[in-house]
């Protein structure tokens, strides 16, 4: 796995993932467990991993901005933290889903 910087608003996070998208949507679940009452399973790894987790109270810009060198790069892939956020809504409520239907 590559290790990507992460930053968007008040969050910078290093992590390890298999793409820049997995990258930025790792980021923007880790904002969301802290704003929405998400129970995550202890026992499942996640495949992206080694995030400086933000603290409560971190907001995303408009963008997030995704670098395999470091923070603050003028090459830093830019994308939109809307866009993301949705694609991250539709995993959130497929595992909801999933997790409903082994209950």
């Amino acid at each position: 796995m590559a290790k990507f910087y992460v930053q968007s608003g008040s969050v910078q996070a290093v992590v390890d993932s298999a793409d820049l998208d997995r990258a930025a949507l790792w980021v923007v679940h880790q904002v969301m467990g802290k704003t929405l009452p998400i129970e995550e399973l202890d026992d499942e790894p996640y495949e992206l991993t080694n995030i400086e987790a933000p603290v409560r109270g971190h907001f995303l810009d408009e963008t997030i901005r995704i670098s395999e060198v470091g923070f603050h790069r003028e090459d830093a892939l830019v994308v939109d933290t809307l866009e993301t956020f949705r694609h991250w809504y539709e995993l959130f409520q497929a595992v909801s889903i999933l997790s409903t239907c082994l209950n």
